[in-house]
């Protein structure tokens, strides 16, 4: 077995809420401390084969030892390279029941972590060790495996900068999805000044799994249109629906106050979710998060044939 196979990351934490979602950063300068220099040389270039082979491992998710809160095991889903941390997105396994700090305690040097410092302080380590047979020695795991975990929807918002209240509601949307398990990239979460804008609205729509296109009646014009930043994504879809045909990839989301309902030519005739202020944005925003979980609405019981 390669030496891979028996690493894993420590993640650990000061702030005791770290662990309760699903997502955290990590300062690039706490990276890889208390990581044997021979595990680190593996890794040190972080570029994105790197990233790759570390969101392979199993994570303990851990609190620095003054914190009183359980740690958790999982993995790590997604990596993203801000300007100074990394912004990781994060499962947690319900397979292993919540690590208490006592029974952690316990087990610290069978994990590989005894200096007196490394649980005082915030950082990212890769550790030599079979983080499965540790747990299953310490009656945490019935058996020594870790298996993968399904990683969260990732989806990528399209959408017309109308007006202040439309980006705050835009920002909204986002925020409710990802409560609801569903990993996000938006603009003013994902880029920074002097980026590149085209290359950015390119990745996004070709890497994430589902793309959200917020047609209000401005956003539809400059679709049709082909202006700006809207008017580039839509030829973006365009082009891959004609690659893809019959894709579910892309989802018009209405948020219109005029009857009939617009959206671009090329959605016209697709199902989208109506999303416009109303008694049924409730239940379609629920229907729209079932739907990027890929939830399968259950039918009712089949029965018998009348006599």
């Amino acid at each position: 077995m390669s030496i891979q196979n028996h690493m894993y990351n420590l993640l650990v934490s000061s702030n005791e809420t770290a662990w309760t979602g699903t997502s955290w950063v990590m300062l690039f300068d706490r990276v890889f401390e208390h990581t044997n220099p021979h595990i680190k040389q593996q890794f040190d270039v972080l570029d994105d084969a790197a990233l790759e082979r570390l969101m392979a491992l199993p994570t303990l998710f851990a609190y620095e030892q003054y914190v009183d809160a359980p740690a958790r095991v999982g993995r790590i889903t997604a990596i993203a390279r801000r300007q100074q941390e990394f912004a990781i997105t994060f499962n947690l396994d319900d397979a292993v029941e919540p690590i208490p700090r006592e029974k952690l305690t316990q087990m610290l040097p069978a994990l590989d972590i005894t200096s007196k410092w490394e649980m005082t302080r915030t950082h990212w380590a890769v550790k030599n060790v079979d983080l499965a047979a540790v747990l299953h020695q310490a009656g945490l795991l019935p058996v020594a495996t870790l298996g993968p975990l399904q990683r969260p929807p990732l989806v990528f918002i399209s959408y017309s900068w109308d007006s202040p209240e439309h980006r705050a509601w835009v920002t909204q949307l986002a925020i409710s999805l990802r409560q609801k398990g569903v990993e996000v990239v938006l603009d003013q979460w994902h880029t920074r000044f002097g980026e590149d804008l085209p290359h950015f609205m390119a990745r996004s729509v070709r890497e994430c799994d589902r793309v959200l296109m917020v047609c209000t009646e401005a956003y539809v014009d400059k679709a049709q249109q082909r202006q700006g930043g809207v008017g580039y994504e839509q030829m973006l879809v365009t082009a891959q629906m004609m690659r893809e045909v019959g894709t579910r990839k892309f989802i018009p989301i209405v948020r219109q106050s005029v009857f009939p309902r617009r959206v671009p030519d090329e959605l016209a005739g697709r199902k989208y979710v109506d999303l416009s202020d109303g008694p049924e944005q409730h239940h379609n925003l629920e229907q729209l998060v079932r739907e990027l979980h890929d939830m399968e609405i259950p039918l009712p019981p089949l029965g018998r044939r009348p006599t």
